[in-house]
Parts: structure tokens; sequence; C-alpha cells
């Protein structure tokens, strides 16, 4: 088939099913890796926004997403009955920043907008319509597939090494901060993050990073990150995130850079 249709809750819980939909419709259509992963990206950002800023009360609501594959394009289209708001419409730029100084707000929609061909909004009735579009051109690929969040957590000559694999998104990120927040109260003052596993960050992950190396900065620690993909990496950049925090390829020098802060 070339759509697809899902429906789910106003539920942060519920933005996987959507995302695995995403994923096993573009690898059914063999579409690039590239495309599926930044797909996933902006869907996530989009539900989670919805979930989020459009509702008032603890109803519960419905939110509707239409898969459409068109000649070289990938159209999925995002309907809720929330409050009215065009993200097409709101110019935002790439957040600037020590981590310190840096405030929370508006990189979810400038990935969407960095990672999307087009943003598409109407409003008909008491619902919001966004299209996201993706140009379908590139390597075929109909490897992979998503898997769900797994954290790691051992100690090596006083580090503190944690991995995070899978999708560290708004379903997971408040639990990723109060579990590394948990360990730094506990005395891990130097973490080492593994993100060798990492399939893709959306903003509440970059804000969840962000959280936590202010947090160690407070305790004159430090956090350093290793493993991070060509994707997720191209997410660092995007987002502005690269800069903030000590990257290094490989274990062994993330060891060494937390050493060296220790002496």
């Amino acid at each position: 088939m070339q759509s697809a249709e899902i429906r789910i809750a106003n539920q942060l819980a519920e933005i996987g099913k959507v995302i695995d939909l995403v994923d096993a419709f573009g690898r059914n259509h063999a579409l690039p890796e590239r495309v599926r992963h930044d797909m996933s990206v902006a869907v996530d950002e989009i539900i989670s926004n919805i979930i989020h800023h459009s509702y008032r009360g603890e109803a519960s609501h419905s939110i509707t997403v239409r898969l459409r594959l068109v000649p070289e394009e990938l159209h999925v289209e995002i309907v809720d009955d929330g409050a009215a708001f065009d993200p097409a419409a709101h110019d935002v730029s790439r957040p600037t920043g020590s981590v310190t100084e840096r405030e929370l707000g508006g990189l979810g929609l400038h990935l969407v907008k960095s990672l999307m061909d087009n943003v598409c909004y109407f409003r008909l009735g008491n619902e919001n319509h966004v299209t996201l579009i993706k140009t379908t051109t590139g390597a075929a690929s109909v490897t992979g597939g998503r898997s769900a969040l797994r954290l790691s957590v051992t100690t090596e000559e006083g580090v503190t090494i944690i991995g995070i694999s899978g999708r560290f998104d708004s379903s997971v990120a408040r639990e990723i901060r109060e579990r590394l927040t948990e360990l730094i109260a506990a005395g891990a003052n130097r973490i080492l993050l593994n993100l060798y596993g990492l399939e893709y960050i959306s903003s509440a992950g970059f804000w969840s990073l962000l959280a936590i190396g202010k947090e160690i900065e407070a305790r004159r620690g430090r956090l350093v990150l290793y493993g991070i993909g060509d994707e997720v990496k191209r997410l660092f950049d995007l987002s502005g995130f690269a800069g903030l925090f000590r990257i290094c390829p490989t274990r062994e020098l993330g060891l060494d850079a937390l050493r060296e802060s220790a002496s």
C-alpha cells in the first residue's frame, strides 16, 4: 500500500507507535535510511508539541497520523483538535549559548524545519492539519528497524559509564533525566555517556542532556560523550549542541578526558 494511518491518544507514551509505523512503512517501500530517520524525528517533535501545548485540562483527545507516498516524496499528515497553531509560520533559529546560559524552547521546530523539505499547515473546522514533506531520493534501504530505549550503568576508575541506546525521545527523556540526576546526587560527578547504539535524539532528549550538564557543572563535575553515529551527530550539529559537550570518538579517549579533569 502507498498509504497508512494510525490514531493515538494524546499521551507521550503513544508516540512510539507512530514512529514504529513510520519506520515500517519506510522499510516496506525501501525508502532511504535518512528519510526514515528524519521523518521519525520530525513526527516526534510535532506530536509531542501538540500533546504539551495544544490541549487544556486532562480530557482525552485523539491524534490522527496519515502517511502517503507520492512520486519522490513522503507525506505525513498529523491532525489534532487542539488550539490553532501553525508551525510553518514560526521562525526559529538554532539555540545558542553555553550550558549554563541556554534556555529551553524552540529547538523542536528548528529541527523540524531543518530536517523536512517542506512543512504545510491549514485549519479546517476545529482541527489542525500539519503535513511534513520529505523527498525520498537516495539509496534504497530495507535494513534496520527501531528499538526501544535501553540504559546501562557501569563504573571504571571512578568514572560512571552510562550507555544509552535506542530512541532518546519525548516519551523517555524525563525518565533518563531523573535516573541520571539520581546518579549525580549519589556522587557520580564524572560521567561518560556511551551513545553508540543511539538511533535518534529529539529536542526533549537534548534538553535532558542540557539539564544533566547544568547539574554536573553545578557540582564541579564533568560530562563527556562518545560513540555518536553519523545521523545522531548531524542532529547535534543542527541543534547547536555539538559545541556544548566534550565529544570523543572512542571510549578510551573519553576516559582519558575525564581522568585529565580529575588531575
